[in-house]
């Protein structure tokens, strides 16, 4: 796998995401694309975008879930009857 630094990643990529994104290596490394020894780009954090918007994303679930239990009340004494 290719090593970057974040800088040769943006550019390669051509990107303009923040740094935070990412999940960034501890120790340093040899940059393939700048040549010196920096922190890499090891991976893309997968639910970066769902923890940003879990203040809107969680009361919605929520609200959603209270709406659908009538419906689900019926169904339930519905089923049970057969």
């Amino acid at each position: 796998m290719a090593e970057f630094c974040f800088e040769c990643f943006k550019k390669i990529h051509e990107i303009d995401e923040k740094e935070s994104k990412y999940i960034i290596s501890d120790t340093l490394d040899l940059c393939e694309g700048c040549g010196k020894w920096k922190r890499i780009v090891v991976a893309e954090k997968r639910g970066y975008y769902l923890y940003k918007f879990r203040f809107i994303l969680v009361p919605l679930y929520v609200l959603w879930r209270i709406i659908i239990v009538p419906y689900t009340i019926y169904n339930y004494r519905k089923n049970k009857r057969c």
